[in-house]
């Protein structure tokens, strides 16, 4: 799915995504200059709100509030009615929809709308178990005018009762830097303070991004012929540039001495460039011979074809840390993204991404699966994880979730299917050791021979053990260990069951340890091959991971602010019209990934009768709770009494088969309340 974030532009070329700013920094080749754009744009106004019953069957426009019953006019969402039972939210016009769940309507900010994973897909609203439209639900829009809204069911039915709040933004391109002649690409330094840019004239120019007018730059090598994509050695300080000429040369460039070597000569109108992180190969986009992409030696020159047929190649991108493989820019007529393997192979050319704006240029990753990409006139981000289909039954899911209770933000929610006997809290994020399941008898009758697990384009390694059954009494005792193979050259490959082998978990594909993953969404991919390594089938998967652990604490109560001892637990008053005041902590991180049980008992009789605030239950927060009664109702007709405060905080992170409780945390402590 492919999103424009900004148009009106001239000619953008060449990028790199700066991750610390969470900015796009590109070049226009037209008008010469370098632009950033903010991927968080800044609030321009509150475009509407309010809330209203939305019609079934109509369309609901965001920015105006206006319902019409033409599916073709104005509008951006469709309450569509299939049937008696039957039911979706469409998006229309352009629109694009995420359904964020049972969340918190007031916290969601306008930064939050705009970091959401938007698609085509349309959400459930079936009258039936399947809803996820639900009250309190809340799914956010991005409007087809570019603005982002975020809706809230209050009553479900055919006539939905909605409140809804859309936000309009400024622009988030700024010119930077002009004066530049027909610049064709920028590369920037780790610490985002640098930029090095070329030129078609035949110039590569150095420049800080703090005053990145042309006439600030420094001229570190002219004489070129067309140089296109930069390859940027940071740790040697040198450069490496593409000619766009026949022949053309691969350049080495000294960024201290400003001396020039070539590689390599020969290249036909070459344009874009990547060099392996050893230095040993140079992968070299040519638009000759209906386009190709080659491997080049930097040791001898020799050249290894690894994809031909391209439209009018441009610009490189690698698409995973392993450098396996690379996104090129197909420009027109084609204008789409393809992904390439460095290893040629059966299937090792796919295209990812189609309907681009015009003359495709450069790509940049945001993650593994969003990637910004400039065209001629626009930049578009695409999501390649929307719309696309699972391995047909092949990948069952993490422990007990099947992989369809699993939502896009990455949580586990078996609650919408209430028939189900392993139930786990709606909207648990994964933790602890993650048993991933493969359904081995399918993928035997598929002549599926392995599979292999990436998450962010990582290849995982990991090694478990099971016992095999032993055909000749009966027992599961043949100890056996799953170890990764390599297949086509790639690591990574794990063998399907054989037909007569027996496994006391027979689905089980993967144990991995979701500890060694930094906490947040992570996109697992299982690729389904061959005994050649060909992907047969594949299966992209959002899994939210959080192994944070609790906070719980109880202070000493106080009266007047006058604490218990803490030696003797003697909490003294003068008058039980006084308050106790108790400060406690139930908190996490993720603060709706834990729920608290607070207790305030008097003796061993559980909490005080009639004070509802002496038992509650809820969600954590980052903020600190304070119990907070007069002595009256907490003693009632005792003169005296001894009491104990307890709180515990449940982590909601579970590994698919059972909660991970040894993220929990408690607290507690006793006083006597006397006067």
């Amino acid at each position: 799915m492919t999103t424009v974030l900004q148009d009106g532009l001239g000619a953008a070329t060449g990028c790199r995504y700066l991750q610390q700013r969470n900015q796009l920094a590109f070049v226009e080749y037209a008008r010469g200059n370098i632009c950033l754009l903010d991927m968080v744009r800044p609030l321009s106004a509150i475009d509407a709100r309010g809330t209203t019953l939305l019609k079934g069957t109509w369309v609901f426009d965001c920015e105006t509030g206006i319902q019409d019953g033409n599916l073709n006019g104005p509008g951006d969402i469709w309450w569509e009615q299939i049937d008696s039972i039957k039911r979706q939210m469409m998006p229309v016009g352009g629109a694009s929809l995420v359904n964020m769940g049972q969340v918190n309507f007031a916290t969601i900010t306008p930064n939050i709308l705009q970091a959401q994973a938007y698609g085509k897909a349309p959400i459930p609203g079936n009258n039936d178990a399947t809803n996820q439209l639900l009250a309190g639900d809340v799914f956010a829009v991005r409007t087809n005018a570019g603005n982002f809204c975020k809706i809230k069911i209050l009553l479900y039915g055919y006539n939905l009762s909605i409140q809804w709040v859309t936000y309009k933004f400024a622009s988030g391109c700024h010119v930077i830097g002009t004066g530049y002649a027909t610049p064709e690409d920028i590369a920037v330094t780790s610490d985002e303070k640098t930029a090095y840019v070329t030129e078609r004239t035949g110039n590569l120019l150095k420049v800080a991004l703090n005053d990145a007018n042309r006439a600030s730059a420094v001229l570190i090598a002219s004489g070129m012929q067309a140089p296109h994509q930069i390859y940027l050695d940071e740790i040697r300080q040198q450069a490496y540039v593409v000619e766009f000429a026949n022949p053309g040369r691969l350049i080495r460039i000294d960024l201290i001495t400003c001396q020039q070597t070539v590689l390599l000569d020969g290249l036909i109108n070459a344009t874009g460039l990547l060099v392996s992180v050893d230095l040993a190969y140079a992968y070299i986009s040519e638009q000759t011979g209906g386009g190709r992409i080659s491997r080049y030696s930097l040791r001898d020159g020799t050249r290894v074809e690894i994809a031909t047929g391209l439209t009018n190649p441009f610009f490189l991108t690698w698409a995973d840390p392993a450098q396996t493989s690379m996104f090129v820019a197909e420009r027109a007529p084609a204008n789409r993204i393809t992904l390439v393997e460095t290893v040629p192979r059966a299937d090792s050319v796919r295209q990812v991404a189609h309907n681009m704006g015009n003359q495709v240029s450069s790509i940049a990753l945001i993650d593994s699966v969003r990637l910004l990409v400039c065209c001629d006139q626009e930049i578009d981000i695409a999501d390649l994880l929307a719309g696309t289909l699972p391995a047909p039954g092949l990948f069952k899911g993490i422990g007990l979730v099947p992989w369809n209770l699993i939502t896009l933000d990455g949580l586990a929610d078996t609650t919408t299917q209430p028939g189900y006997p392993y139930q786990f809290t709606r909207n648990a994020p994964f933790g602890g050791s993650l048993s991933l399941q493969v359904n081995h008898s399918l993928a035997i009758l598929a002549n599926v021979k392995y599979y292999r697990v990436m998450v962010d384009g990582n290849v995982r390694l990991d090694t478990w053990r099971d016992l095999k059954l032993n055909p000749g009494n009966g027992k599961y005792e043949i100890p056996v260990q799953s170890l990764p193979k390599v297949i086509a050259g790639q690591p990574g490959y794990y063998a399907i069951h054989k037909p007569n082998e027996w496994f006391m978990n027979p689905d089980l594909g993967m144990i991995l340890d979701s500890a060694a993953l930094q906490d947040g969404l992570r996109i697992f991919t299982i690729d389904f091959t061959n005994t050649a390594g060909k992907v047969l089938a594949s299966h992209m998967q959002p899994v939210l991971i959080d192994n944070n652990r609790c906070t719980a604490s109880v202070e000493m109560p106080c009266v007047n602010d006058i604490s218990a001892t803490t030696e003797c637990g003697m909490l003294r008053f003068t008058d039980r019209t006084q308050h106790v005041r108790i400060v406690y902590v139930a908190s996490h991180p993720t603060p709706e990934f834990a729920t608290f049980s607070w207790r305030l008992c008097k003796a061993g009789r559980g909490p005080v009768p009639g004070v509802s605030e002496c038992s509650i239950d809820g969600n954590a927060s980052l903020a600190a709770f304070i119990f907070d009664k007069d002595v009256n109702a907490l003693l009632g007709t005792c003169p005296s009494a001894a009491y104990y405060a307890a709180v515990y905080v449940y982590a909601k992170a579970i590994n698919g088969i059972s909660r991970q409780s040894q993220y929990d945390a408690s607290s507690a402590v006793a006083f006597a309340l006397t006067p």
